[in-house]
């Protein structure tokens, strides 16, 4: 696959994977529909799934861009979420985008082609001890942040759950190639192997945390917190765990997404 290609594949799969998010916002009233009191659609349950099941195809994508791209560009392509998040929420959930955040959009698409345009060499190194401190790094804040969930408001829970939320999906990116690197195409050897126990927890912790952030936390908190930190949680711990050479045309990508997330989430 030329990098082009690989490009265009991690776009599509973020597409799936936004329009699964959005499908499951659309429709996560059927999960407390009990609760309320009220009975369960049949609707918002296959919307739901269906979201669910689009959100799962998308590592699918990432696995063929890693062909060709190195782990923190592929994460950096993971920001075209918020974009594609906010397409879609003006047609399926009728959420109208204000004319402040406009540029900020624009900013952040421009820091996306950019961080993907230049792309950096994949190297032959995988740091072990990197990748386990950049695991535990969010699970212990992600366990801090559920415990302290009943003192924050909706804004701060938003923020707080989004962003964990966000470090654990994006750093399956690392998981994913760990995998590539040290078992190959998929094989029995995975099921021997402890990162597909580490990525299969890690969108497991993700899932379960997006939804405790979707009933309790604003959306607007936790969209931008949710894709900012998907993206910029593995781009920076890919220089650690890949041995990647520092650049200082891609920091300039990634800080120019990371500005636009924060004034979007602001």
């Amino acid at each position: 696959m030329t990098p082009l290609g690989a490009y265009a594949a991690a776009l599509a799969g973020n597409f799936l994977l936004s329009l699964g998010f959005t499908l499951q916002k659309r429709h996560v009233r059927w999960l407390s529909a009990r609760k309320r009191g009220e009975k369960t659609r049949r609707a918002d349950v296959v919307g739901w799934l269906a979201g669910f099941t689009l959100m799962n195809i998308q590592p699918i994508f990432n696995y063929l861009a890693l062909a060709a791209l190195a782990p923190n560009v592929v994460a950096a392509v993971g920001g075209s979420n918020i974009v594609f998040t906010i397409l879609l929420s003006r047609f399926m959930l009728h959420e109208h985008l204000k004319t402040s955040r406009i540029p900020w959009v624009v900013m952040m698409t421009a820091g996306l082609a950019w961080a993907g345009f230049l792309q950096q060499e994949t190297t032959g190194l995988f740091n072990i001890q990197a990748f386990w401190t950049s695991f535990f790094i969010p699970t212990s804040v992600a366990l801090l942040a559920l415990l302290l969930v009943s003192r924050m408001g909706p804004n701060m829970t938003g923020v707080a759950l989004g962003s964990v939320a966000g470090s654990l999906g994006g750093f399956m990116v690392l998981v994913i190639e760990a995998l590539r690197r040290t078992e190959g195409t998929a094989s029995l050897g995975w099921f021997l192997s402890p990162y597909l126990y580490v990525y299969l927890f890690c969108g497991i912790a993700s899932f379960m945390i997006k939804q405790v952030a979707f009933e309790r936390g604003n959306m607007n908190a936790v969209a931008p917190s949710f894709y900012g930190f998907l993206v910029i949680y593995p781009s920076i711990a890919a220089y650690f765990v890949s041995g990647l050479a520092f650049s200082l045309e891609q920091a300039g990508a990634f800080i120019l997404i990371a500005v636009s997330i924060a004034m979007l989430a602001l």
